[in-house]
């Protein structure tokens, strides 16, 4: 039986929250209560000594620190599987049927993870502190200075492991999340959009996403209906898999690349291919695979598989995104290779090394001849600025400079940067960036 993959999302716009003691929604206006949450999630804290919650909402002039995942609270009303499969539910493959999502409105993960060589998978795969903020052009790096934030706060036991840790904070992040859409079940949506590739119209091309992701241990890893994708070969997925969850986010060191669960659900690429499917082309699906594979054997193995999928979906062009830096980019531009080279019209974005003023050096990390047509997202490497803040959520002091022995100013204070590491997202290849390269 062919498979009819159709999605109907119901979007509940929130206009405000406050905390009460009553978890509702009422008129676009989300109350939370905070015992009642608690009481949710009370029987996942093992790990974790305790969590609070703060709001932070959108020109407030707050800094956020400690920054980890950032998750849409969604929820299926019908269809197969439950939203984030895998986690809370059987990996029952979804994207069909209809979904409520809270729109506006995010849930953030905040926690000074530990340090130390044991909790993390590398010397470099550290859990770096990220910073968020709400108000001046540095927020816009992030579609979050225009949503209303609810920020868990987390409070460890000592001693136990990165392992232990990082399950346990996804658990409660993914928990409520669910719980806040729980209250949309028996409400009538803002809107319903409708979502299908199944209609195709032969005159126009067929286009396909290439989506990798970080994983390279705890830390760096990115869920798969809730499995990490380090043993992964590349597969297709239905984009309704990543509008439902399929796809989680674990990558927490390094912020700069950050594509958080919240992005992988509301992917800008996917979001786009969706707007022009049977208008100028055909959407034919994302083929989804890691990035940072070990080797040249393994990256140049994954490029030849990708374009294997690619040709079976009959794809004329190829969008090659990934997640992460140096050692991704090696993967992605072998893949535009081996498209190009297979006849397959391929493009990509990346961010830049330019220095401060765009022209220093060799700005990519890696290319090949046949990478002909690529966006840039801007450098990373100019100078960032951030201003003084009334309010800091997630701690007192920024964690910075682990290298060097660490550097531990105060969250709220002025502070610069000669590169964008500790900005979240700051240079994520999602297609979510209000920064671009310009030849002048």
């Amino acid at each position: 039986m062919k498979m009819n993959k159709v999605l109907e999302r119901h979007y509940f716009d929130i206009r405000d929250a406050k905390f009460g003691n009553t978890t509702k929604l009422a008129d676009g206006v989300l109350t939370i209560s905070k015992d009642e949450l608690r009481e949710k999630v009370k029987r996942l804290l093992k790990h974790v000594a305790s969590i609070d919650f703060e709001l932070v909402k959108p020109g407030e002039n707050t800094r956020i620190i400690h920054l980890l995942d950032t998750l849409t609270p969604m929820i299926k009303r019908s269809g197969d599987g439950q939203v984030y499969p895998g986690h809370f539910s059987d990996p029952v493959m979804v994207g069909s049927g209809e979904t409520n999502v809270l729109k506006g409105f995010s849930v953030m993960e905040s926690c000074a993870l530990p340090w130390e060589e044991s909790s993390a998978s590398s010397g470099l795969l550290y859990p770096r502190d990220a910073i968020m903020e709400m108000t001046g052009p540095i927020a816009k790096m992030t579609p979050f200075y225009e949503t209303i934030n609810l920020v868990i706060t987390y409070q460890l036991h000592e001693g136990k492991s990165s392992h232990e840790y990082d399950e346990e904070i996804r658990a409660i992040g993914i928990k409520v999340a669910l719980s806040l859409a729980e209250l949309t079940l028996d409400q009538k949506p803002d809107r319903s959009e409708t979502y299908s590739i199944d209609e195709v119209n032969p005159d126009l091309p067929n286009v396909v996403l290439v989506w990798q992701c970080q994983n390279q241990g705890v830390y760096a890893n990115t869920l798969l209906y809730g499995v990490p994708i380090d043993e992964i070969v590349p597969t297709i997925l239905h984009p309704n898999e990543m509008l439902d969850g399929a796809v989680v986010s674990d990558n927490l060191a390094w912020p700069l690349h950050k594509v958080p669960t919240y992005t992988h659900v509301d992917h800008p690429i996917v979001r786009e291919l969706y707007r022009r499917h049977g208008k100028d082309l055909n959407f034919r699906g994302v083929i989804f695979c890691r990035s940072h594979n070990p080797t040249n054997w393994h990256k140049s193995r994954c490029a030849n598989m990708v374009v294997k999928l690619a040709q079976y979906l009959a794809a004329d062009g190829l969008i090659m995104a990934w997640e992460g830096g140096g050692n991704a980019a090696i993967d992605g531009m072998l893949t535009i290779q081996c498209a190009e080279q297979h006849g397959i019209k391929s493009a990509t974005i990346t961010f830049e090394f330019g220095g401060d003023d765009g022209t220093e050096g060799v700005l990519l990390v890696d290319d090949v001849p046949e990478a002909n047509a690529i966006v840039s997202g801007g450098s990373i490497e100019k100078v960032i600025q951030l201003d003084a803040v009334e309010r800091a959520v997630g701690g007192d002091t920024l964690r910075l400079d682990k290298e060097k022995g660490g550097y531990f100013p105060p969250a709220t204070s002025a502070i610069s940067f000669d590169q964008s590491i500790h900005l979240y997202m700051a240079a994520n290849q999602a297609g979510h960036s209000t920064q671009a390269g310009v030849d002048y």
